[in-house]
């Protein structure tokens, strides 16, 4: 029998050791591994099996203890099966935290005088030698994604947009963590990149204009820390970067929940034209007609509807070898045979539930702008922008659908037709009028960061104006915060005057956070962009942008995977579904009713966020090993949500992982309730352990170990126990839901009574200790609840919630009472 195992920490990590001893942990599929560690000091230590919970089966864990002196240790791990020793590749380096370094703060101010357009500098205080971890990089034209890698390896021409990092130099405190944030202002960008040409190496900030005239500044920042937080440098280096700019004082806030009379069209459950059709295939009235009687038939309760890509009257003009596509006016194409305002009508007539109906657009009109020979030219005076590709440097480019423009043998005759300045606002204001003449409440507008690439200052400036001017025509017609802002990934988004709020005045903007989901890519396609998404989590869920996972399909290409992720995010949760192809269980788990029976989204408002004990893991690789993990927090309720997903290259092998102390008190540690046990409820597996607060922040134990099947997730709810006179009592939320966390409004121990609001109907779940004595009233009413043994000290209990009772329609919530029979 073949014995798979990993090891934790796994080979190629370093860590810090703050206390003089460390654990190392491995999991294996038998029972009688024998597994070594080889130490540099010539010891070794046997990694013993031990008795933690396993969810998911077929693996045990096996531990150790090592002591650190004061010099770093170097860890090789070995293994013997069938009588045949194999060593384990590469190594673990554990450091000894011998000292406290202090924390700094770096800041380096570049400015542009009146002659300059751009400009590169090094950044004196950035060694390369001393650092590894994540960079941001501007990959694509329009995505900006995480890659680990040294700072020597940072490339030269794509542009960096933060560097999260840890020491590699064994001169640093071994706890540090550094951030470097580039920030852009209103009057010019910032990124970084690598040495270029005969540019003595370094990391060197690449600035350029974007208004002309006067002088430009723009900021590149740092932070160190020393706690092993590495979100405590980057709140540290955004805060550096919002004094810089003048921003610190910006309340970032949601748009109205209301506003024109409907509803913010992003907190329905929403559906999407652009999978569903099939990609590039054109809408018609008999394709839409379809869809709807598709969706009606499964009684699947929408309330926004998207018209993607192809609704538009477009022209196509060869430019030598390539064919451009361009806009020809403000209508519906010849093919949808319907008008504008029949078309929003196939699809409210055809769903009552439907409130909102969007349509997508670039931020150029269509993807190569307006057609040269149309009506628009003249009326909004537009001109020709010219577009180069050494604005946007280090782009690969394989084939014109990728790169859209510049294919051409000579990009330099190759324009873009666009409104200037004077007239981008008239523009858009007649477009999005006509939008809403014919019913439609909200755009999704696609291509923006490929702006990036108009030539010169005055293309930089265009670029500027034509957002400003869309984002605020939009809200003056369709109302505040109604737009998708889709690759939109540039300067402006992730570090300059969007993302931190002057743009809008601190009104939050709806920014697509990843890379397409579903489109034709390698097999590891689900997993990365599920790992695109968190990571690019860490940076905008700090900025004035409410991030947005993309839509997904409910019964195709691994449906429940890319659901859950919806549900820990607060942007949209949108379906894009072929007819007649429908999973109803999956989408329940993501919407319920109110005491009023009207449909809604259960979802966090907090994005997940990576572990940040887990930061520095590297959870995709060959082989079993470990899953990617976030969390997200629950107010109301003061527990959390542990999310997990199989990640294993190829999606061969299953993900394990050991789950320690240390992993709950990163997810609870800042909202950590005193003298408070706390239950883990693992959801598919239907199990639950215990974990005590007083425990040492600091010491690391195991509390179980999780295997994950290829394309599976776990949903660990993280909550406080209650004690009702001898008996302890935690609330899961909706037990039948991805997030039933969300579904707790309050959560309060008054003397011996636990009480509840809960927002939605459905299957409320309980972890107590002994179910013997337990009574549970609902709006006053005593109800029956089923009790499921878990364990010997563990007993679920479940209940359902109904709206259908005439008094809770009166109320916003179910008041739900927990106390001991007398």
């Amino acid at each position: 029998m073949t014995l798979d195992i990993c090891f934790f920490p796994g080979q190629g990590q370093k860590i810090f050791a703050p206390w003089k001893t460390v654990a190392l942990f491995a999991i294996a599929s038998r029972l009688d591994a024998q597994i070594e560690a080889t130490l540099s000091d010539g010891s070794t230590a046997t990694l013993n099996l031990i008795g933690v919970p396993s969810m998911g089966g077929g693996y045990h864990a096996f531990t150790t203890t090592v002591e650190i002196g004061k010099e770093p240790l170097t860890v090789r791990y070995s293994y013997v099966s069938d009588g045949e020793k194999t060593n384990v590749e590469g190594h673990v380096t554990i450091i000894p935290k011998l000292s406290q370094a202090t924390e700094e703060e770096f800041t380096t101010v570049i400015r542009l005088e009146e002659q300059e357009d751009f400009v590169s500098v090094k950044i004196p205080w950035l060694k390369l030698d001393n650092w590894q971890g994540w960079v941001w990089l501007r990959h694509k034209a329009t995505w900006i994604e995480s890659r680990w890698m040294t700072l020597r390896d940072l490339p030269g021409l794509c542009s960096a947009h933060c560097l999260l990092l840890q020491p590699v130099n064994s001169s640093i405190d071994p706890s540090s963590t550094f951030c470097v944030f580039p920030c852009s202002s209103a009057k010019a960008t910032v990124s970084l990149s690598a040495a270029r040409d005969v540019e003595e190496p370094g990391v060197y900030a690449r600035v350029r204009r974007v208004k002309p005239g006067g002088t430009a500044e723009v900021y590149v920042v740092g932070k160190t820390t020393t706690n092993a937080d590495p979100f405590n440098s980057l709140d540290g280096a955004i805060g550096i970067a919002k004094r810089c700019l003048g921003t610190t004082n910006i309340p970032y806030v949601f748009p109205p929940s209301e506003d024109r009379g409907t509803v913010w069209p992003f907190e329905e459950l929403g559906f999407c034209t652009w999978e569903s059709i099939g990609e590039n295939i054109r809408p018609t009235r008999v394709k839409l007609e379809k869809l709807m009687q598709s969706l009606k038939r499964a009684q699947i309760p929408i309330g926004s509807f998207i018209i993607d890509d192809g609704w538009q009257d477009i022209r196509s003009e060869k430019n030598e070898t390539a064919t451009t596509r361009q806009l020809w006016s403000l209508d519906v194409w010849d093919g949808m045979d319907a008008t504008f305002k029949d078309t929003v009508a196939i699809i409210k007539e055809g769903l009552s539930t439907v409130e909102n109906v969007g349509v997508w657009m670039t931020l150029q009109g269509y993807w190569n702008s307006i057609a040269s020979q149309s009506s628009l030219i003249a009326k909004y005076k537009m001109r020709p922008f010219g577009l180069s590709r050494d604005c946007v440097p280090g782009i690969a480019c394989n084939g014109f659908d990728e790169m859209q423009t510049l294919v051409q043998p000579d990009e330099k005759n190759h324009v873009w037709w666009l409104p200037p300045k004077e007239f981008a606002y008239q523009f858009w204001r007649d477009y999005f009028t006509v939008c809403a003449d014919a019913g439609i409440t909200f755009a999704k507008v696609d291509n923006q960061s490929f702006s990036s690439f108009l030539a010169g200052v005055e293309g930089a400036e265009e670029a500027f104006v034509l957002w400003d001017n869309m984002n605020k025509a939009a809200d003056d017609i369709f109302g505040q915060g109604r737009v998708i802002h889709c690759m939109a990934h540039c300067e402006r988004t992730f570090n300059g005057d969007i993302a931190m709020g002057m743009a809008t005045h601190g009104t939050k903007v709806v920014f697509r956070n990843s890379d397409d989901f579903g489109l034709p890519r390698p097999k590891n396609a689900h997993r990365d962009h599920i790992r695109a998404n968190l990571m690019n989590c860490i940076i905008t869920s700090r900025m004035c942008l409410i991030p947005d996972a993309d839509m997904f399909m409910s019964a195709a290409q691994w449906p429940e995977y890319h659901a859950v992720l919806r549900a820990f995010f607060p942007g949209p949760i949108i379906l894009s579904d072929e007819a007649e192809d429908h999973d109803l269980k999956v989408i329940h788990k993501l919407i319920a009713r109110t005491t009023r029976g009207h449909y809604e989204l259960v979802k966090s408002h907090n994005p997940a966020l990576p572990l940040r004990s887990r930061i520095w893991e590297q959870s995709i690789g060959p082989g079993i090993g470990p899953s990617i993990k976030a969390t997200s927090y629950f107010s109301p309720s003061k527990s959390s949500a542990v999310i997990m997903w199989s990640s294993r290259d190829d999606a061969l092998h299953s993900s394990t992982d050991i789950i320690l102390s240390s992993d709950v008190v990163d997810v609870i540690e800042q909202h950590v309730l005193r003298d408070t046990r706390y239950v883990l409820w693992f959801a598919n597996t239907k199990d639950a352990v215990f974990f005590g607060s007083a425990i040492d922040p600091r010491s690391v134990f195991p509390l179980a170990e999780v295997t994950l099947a290829p394309k599976t997730h776990e949903v660990i709810t993280v909550a406080p126990l209650y004690k009702l006179g001898d008996i302890e009592i935690a609330c899961l939320g909706l037990v039948d839901k991805y997030a039933g966390l969300a579904a707790i409004a309050a959560a309060e121990l008054i003397g011996t009574t636990l009480k509840l609001s809960i927002l939605f109907e459905g299957e409320l779940g309980f972890v107590v200790t002994d179910a013997s004595h337990i009574k549970i009233y609902v709006n006053d009413e005593l109800v029956t609840f089923t009790a499921i043994d878990l364990n010997e000290s563990a007993v679920l209990l479940k209940l359902q919630l109904i709206s259908n009772s005439p008094a809770l329609s009166k109320l916003d919530h179910w008041p739900v009472d927990v106390l001991l029979a007398e």
